[in-house]
């Protein structure tokens, strides 16, 4: 099997991929190393309740996992695109889940768009990724 070359949006693929996958790993890794420092850094979280050491890692554990399996596919998108797919998944969940909060007015627009960045880029920069690899039709099945 030949080696697959790489062209400039296979390379935007793998930006995209690497950008969610380190800032995923660094919030999750934040989170379980600090995570009262982690509640008070994030200006929204304040405003959810009062922290719970615990909880704040399980939900780190969650964003570590997500980003090493896109870590993982950020090193060959074209033959791992199912673990960005994987490692998506979570994140896009979480992102559905604000989403919902706002159109269910649990909290309002201003503490949306404030974690948008974070909670809604992240998952979108996956999704951009693998838009691209299904629109070339890099993301085949036939593509282990």
């Amino acid at each position: 099997m030949m080696p697959q070359k790489y062209d400039a949006l296979d390379r935007l693929v793998q930006l995209l991929l690497l950008i969610a996958a380190v800032t995923t790993i660094a919030n999750g890794a934040f989170m379980l190393v600090k995570p009262l420092d982690w509640y008070v850094f994030v200006p929204t979280v304040v405003t959810t309740g009062p922290p719970n050491a615990h909880f704040i890692r399980d939900i780190g554990l969650a964003y570590l996992g997500s980003g090493l399996i896109l870590l993982y596919a950020a090193a060959h998108p074209i033959r791992r695109w199912r673990a960005a797919v994987v490692g998506g998944l979570w994140l896009a969940l979480h992102g559905a889940f604000h989403i919902y909060e706002v159109a269910a007015g649990i909290c309002g627009p201003a503490t949306f768009w404030a974690d948008a960045p974070a909670v809604i880029g992240q998952p979108a920069l996956v999704i951009a990724a693998l838009a691209i690899l299904f629109a070339r039709r890099r993301g085949e099945a036939g593509a282990n």
